[in-house]
């Protein structure tokens, strides 16, 4: 790596870390992260920005249980992930730098494996397998039910986005510019994708392509090859997670808009991206063929999917910088006030909220 490349990259890291201290928050408050809400059997499992895991009943947002159970928090940034039973995260705590695994009924530990650096990453589970990727450049492979560790890869930067697993496939996109497609079996590389910029976005896969970006432009590339399929220059760099539904590919960016763009072509689907409020780090999630997505306007937005057109707007007290999760006739959105809102998909409504930092139901004051 020459001169040059080592500056830029310093230069870059430098960036995105001011960025990140900029998002964690003002007025002196701790750094405790902005993970995103998961939903099953009527509980909906969130950390938000409060530093402790919740477990709440979706019908009054009372409180099942929590972790770690005590006042401890752990910086969580990674969105929880339930499978076979199990509900893993990551934490960003330096001083714990460890791959949970949770009993989702009490929110006690099952097993815990050390890691290498903090994790921002959501986990991947398949084949019995748990895949979490590190800010040490590593990838790790544990046994779901025991935690053995099976294997480990090495990339050259830290791995900020999730991970994506399909068809057999460990896909893993690093800073160091490259979406790496590896044998979920073995950790054996099948191929590499240089993107010429950091890739913090988790991969889409679907229809035999894999979705991403890097900095300010969208890549479809074929999954078995990874030879480039297409290319799309957004406005702005892209920190939203691709959302492939319906054959398009929906995506956010940094100054505020939305692309609806053709998973085939790359061209355009609306007749121009819609302009949100603020910059927007939120996936759009798409269901029922509303676009619902948070911004760092304070605002949750739903949009028609098909025309880009707005439906309607929620105020929150902070900025929304997690994926919104839609179950039922709610939608699950934490905030960075430190609230997990549920909303009613039809207009918005607040149907409560919860305070994450005290665990107690509250009254928003934010309106439309």
């Amino acid at each position: 790596m020459n001169t040059w490349t080592r500056t830029r990259r310093a230069v870059m890291l430098a960036v995105l870390l001011a960025a990140v201290f900029l998002l964690m928050g003002c007025g002196g408050l701790p750094a405790t992260g902005w993970s995103g809400a998961v939903v099953f059997n009527q509980v909906v499992y969130s950390a938000g920005s409060a530093g402790k895991l919740y477990a709440l009943d979706t019908r009054d947002g009372s409180v099942l249980c929590k972790f770690p159970a005590d006042d401890k928090m752990h910086p969580i940034y990674a969105t929880p992930v339930l499978a076979e039973g199990t509900l893993f995260v990551g934490t960003f705590d330096p001083n714990d730098q460890k791959a949970y695994a949770l009993d989702p009924q009490t929110c006690k530990e099952k097993w815990s494996q050390a890691l290498g650096g903090t994790v921002v990453a959501s986990p991947a589970v398949g084949g019995g397998r748990v895949y979490f990727g590190a800010n040490d450049h590593k990838v790790y492979a544990f046994d779901v039910a025991t935690g053995a560790k099976q294997w480990e890869f090495s990339t050259q930067g830290e791995i900020w986005a999730d991970l994506t697993l399909a068809d057999g496939v460990l896909y893993v996109a690093s800073l160091d510019h490259k979406l790496y497609a590896l044998d979920a079996a073995t950790g054996a590389k099948r191929w590499e994708f240089d993107a010429g910029g950091i890739i913090v976005t988790k991969p889409a896969v679907a229809g035999g392509s894999v979705f991403f970006a890097g900095l300010a432009k969208i890549y479809a590339l074929d999954a078995t090859s990874g030879a480039r399929q297409w290319e799309f220059q957004a406005s702005n760099w892209v920190w939203a997670n691709p959302t492939v539904v319906g054959g398009v590919v929906y995506v956010g960016t940094l100054d505020g808009q939305v692309f609806a763009l053709d998973a085939t072509t790359g061209q355009s689907k609306w007749n121009a991206p819609y302009q949100a409020g603020g910059s927007i780090r939120s996936a759009i999630v798409v269901e029922n063929s509303v676009a619902y997505f948070g911004c760092d306007d304070f605002k949750v937005y739903a949009l028609d999917a098909t025309t880009g057109q707005p439906r309607w707007t929620r105020a929150t007290n902070g900025r929304v910088l997690a994926a919104p999760v839609v179950a039922d006739d709610s939608l699950y959105v934490p905030s960075f006030d430190r609230m997990l809102y549920a909303l009613k998909v039809a207009d918005g409504a607040v149907k409560w909220a919860l305070d994450l930092g005290s665990g107690k139901l509250a009254t928003p004051t934010a309106g439309k």
